[in-house]
């Protein structure tokens, strides 16, 4: 194994672990003991935005000639889909719904939903190998997703239904990038920055007179976690992964996203492993790893 090869090893297994652990870190926020640690998911939303935006406005700029290019109609259905509106609908979720199942849903979704609905947007269809693999994938989906209705919380199922939507949206992202032909650095970049201008005054009008009262040390945590770890440092590690790698060799390293999630939600939030947690994650793991390693983009 070069150097090269172990270096974008771990920089796409370290983003993928901070991917899965999404969750928890919302999950913590907004969604334990009723109302976590005194923050709504619109702190969440600029403490994302708000940082991102100053971190990636130079990059945003260097390419700016390209991405004028798309024009107004083209950047707004880029932010809807990949922006604040959801994130929104993840943040929310963990009202509800445990972290395993935030980072199981959303990303297990994103490959089925998009898979099906390349078929009408981009005349891509998927070989009976892929297929095979996204039922897996669905089937994943289905099992946690059962786990929540049998669970002892009520209301868990409220918050897989937005996660579904959240999986759904950014299945529409990945697929608006490919068939306009955007780079997907860039394109984050400008997101966040639209993102940053609509939730930034509204936070200011919404809960800018609570900010004195607001928990600072949570609201600090948010800050670097969403913000500059997540929001930025994943993005450009996963890039890197994808330079020193290979896009089909990055994109395996996907199946840890569960795997972290499961993990992490259990070590640190004290959820239960339950048996169909456990299958429905071997199962989106197994799907995942073989729609990339063997049967390729298309087949």
């Amino acid at each position: 194994m070069t150097r090269a090869t172990l270096v974008g090893l771990l920089l796409g297994l370290v983003a993928a672990a901070i991917w899965g652990g999404h969750a928890v870190l919302a999950r913590v926020a907004v969604g334990l003991g009723g109302g976590g640690h005194g923050l709504v998911p619109l702190d969440l939303l600029v403490s994302r935005y708000a940082p991102a935006a100053l971190i990636l406005a130079p990059l945003a700029w260097r390419h700016r000639a390209e991405l004028a290019t798309l024009g107004a109609r083209k950047m707004m259905l880029l932010t809807l889909t990949g922006g604040a509106p959801n994130l929104a609908l993840f943040v929310v979720a963990m009202q509800w719904a445990p972290a395993s199942h935030g980072g199981t849903i959303a990303p297990m979704t994103v490959p089925v939903a998009g898979a099906l609905m390349a078929i009408p947007m981009l005349r891509e269809w998927p070989s009976r190998g892929r297929a095979a693999a996204l039922c897996a994938m669905a089937a994943g989906v289905l099992l946690i997703g059962w786990d929540g209705l049998v669970g002892p919380s009520p209301d868990v199922w409220k918050g897989d239904l937005l996660l579904l939507g959240a999986g759904v949206t950014w299945a529409v992202y990945t697929l608006l990038l490919r068939r306009w032909r955007v780079l997907a650095v860039p394109a984050t970049a400008t997101i966040a920055l639209v993102s940053a201008v609509v939730i930034v005054p509204l936070w200011l009008v919404v809960r800018g007179g609570e900010a004195s009262s607001l928990p600072v040390v949570p609201m600090l945590m948010q800050i670097v976690g969403q913000g500059v770890v997540i929001g930025v440092g994943a993005m450009f590690m996963f890039g890197r992964s994808v330079e020193l790698l290979g896009a089909t060799r990055a994109a395996s390293l996907s199946v840890m996203v569960p795997v972290s999630a499961l993990a992490l939600s259990a070590w640190l939030l004290g959820e239960p492993l339950t048996a169909l947690k456990l299958a429905g994650g071997g199962l989106a793991v197994a799907g995942m790893l073989a729609a990339v390693l063997f049967t390729g983009r298309r087949g």
